[in-house]
């Protein structure tokens, strides 16, 4: 047996595939420690390139033991292939922790690409013939360079300590439009700076302070999760890690998870969810800061929710995510039996910037970033918040199962520096309020708020910045 491992990882290890949310499907997975190039197919449904943005596949590698021990699959600086009937093209970070793999031409439809990725030679030197090899991919947005506006003026949007320019009273001009990713702006109730009004509520911020040159802004070009965490992604996540980190972050222990969405189980030995779409509640903000930081990806920031949701389009009032003031229109729902789906027959190939209301989408095609669960962001609204420089994960979480990133705020002690956005769907029937479950994209009641435990309407999302 031990010559039959050494013989597979000297030459190929293949794996089954693995299924990812919304269709993204990686197969044919194998290695040749020889060559140090990592094959398999990647293939996704409803792709797109066109004049505005596009969509992409954030994929990287892990090698994972027979303990939970893994090792993070650093990429070459170069020879990697894309094949298939689509022209496609990769975008490699500088830290080549993973690789972005979309379209290079205008099309929209399915994609299905053979991928060759070779790795850094610092990773085969670290390879024991315990060791199996897993490439993991999440469908991300590209959200591209330009300026754009946070904050709306209305009387019910500055209620719910929305941003706006200040004039020298602090009342509302108008919103407040960020110009330069290296802006820095001053929070305070002066001519020109932005501001919010936070009335008696302790959850929106301190409506003071410095956004440093260094905080993410939004402005220059990111790329985000299309659709929030999903229990299937989770679940992989999970079954990546040593069983002792794992039952750390796992949040099927929790009381009556089953009766409020949960759907992540624990059988002989492996996590497994009941419907691998469905968004992960449950998640407190170390949780996701762990998976985005083994991820290679990061948190986002207030801002970048903004830029996301409203785009470059000129802010209105009650304005939601997907560009009207209602939700009559909108076929994405929860239905009885908690799954998050298109009603009336509809599917995403049929999306598009006029109709974008009827699935939810966001100006550049971000889903649900309103009526799923509370988005968790990097708050302006507290010193902790601010000073994040929105490093990146590099693959590798600390040894008591924690994100090792030092800007990314902590939440375990609640000590500041994120907040919620977007609103929760929390139980059926339950009572419409002002931004539950539906928010409007500049509404901030909890803006703030550096709290909450594993709960039915928490999730998370992630982000990464671009490299041109």
């Amino acid at each position: 047996m031990r010559v039959l491992k050494q013989l597979l990882l000297a030459i190929s290890i293949l794996i089954p595939s693995l299924n990812f949310a919304n269709d993204i499907q990686v197969k044919q997975i194998s290695f040749d420690k020889k060559t140090q190039i990592v094959n398999f197919d990647l293939s996704w449904k409803n792709s797109w390139k066109n004049q505005k943005n596009y969509d992409a596949a954030w994929v990287f590698i892990k090698f994972i033991d027979s303990k939970g021990s893994s090792i993070h699959g650093k990429l070459a600086k170069d020879e990697h292939t894309i094949k298939g009937a689509q022209q496609g093209a990769f975008e490699l970070p500088s830290d080549r922790v993973g690789i972005f793999v979309h379209l290079s031409q205008i099309y929209r439809g399915d994609v299905n690409w053979k991928v060759q990725l070779k790795l850094d030679e610092s990773v085969a030197k670290q390879l024991s013939n315990d060791f199996k090899v897993s490439v993991f991919a999440l469908e991300m947005v590209y959200i591209p360079k330009g300026d754009f506006y946070v904050g709306a003026t209305e009387p019910d949007a500055v209620k719910y300590a929305s941003f706006y320019e200040s004039d020298a009273t602090g009342n509302p001009v108008k919103p407040y439009l960020i110009s330069d990713e290296k802006q820095v702006i001053q929070v305070s109730p002066s001519t020109g700076n932005l501001y919010y009004v936070t009335g008696r509520s302790p959850y929106r911020g301190d409506s003071k302070g410095t956004i440093p040159a260094t905080f993410p802004k939004g402005h220059d070009a990111f790329y985000m999760m299309k659709y929030e965490t999903t229990q299937g992604f989770y679940s992989d996540f999970l079954n990546a890690l040593s069983p002792e980190l794992a039952s750390t972050l796992t949040p099927h222990n929790v009381e009556e998870y089953y009766d409020k969405k949960g759907g992540i189980h624990f059988t002989n030995n492996y996590y497994k969810a009941e419907t691998y779409n469905r968004p992960a509640n449950f998640i407190t903000w170390d949780d996701g800061a762990t998976l985005a930081d083994w991820a290679g990806l990061r948190p986002m920031t207030e801002f970048e929710f903004t830029k996301a949701a409203r785009g470059t389009a000129n802010p209105f009032i009650h304005e939601f995510p997907w560009g009207t003031d209602t939700t009559k229109e909108l076929k994405r729902k929860v239905e009885l039996n908690d799954e998050l789906i298109f009603t009336d027959g509809i599917t995403e190939k049929d999306l598009n910037d006029v109709n974008r209301a009827v699935y939810g989408a966001s100006y550049y095609w971000v889903m649900d970033l309103s009526g799923s669960l509370w988005e968790k962001c990097v708050s302006i609204g507290d010193s902790i918040g601010r000073s994040y420089t929105g490093t990146h994960g590099d693959g590798i979480i600390s040894k008591e199962g924690t994100a090792t990133n030092t800007d990314w705020p902590k939440g375990i002690k609640e000590e500041g520096g994120y907040g919620y956005r977007g609103g929760g769907y929390y139980h059926h029937g339950m009572k419409i309020s002002d931004y539950n479950p539906h928010s409007p994209t500049s509404y901030r009641p909890y803006g703030s708020w550096a709290g909450g435990k594993r709960s039915i309407a928490y999730s998370q999302r992630y982000v990464r910045t671009a490299s041109k």
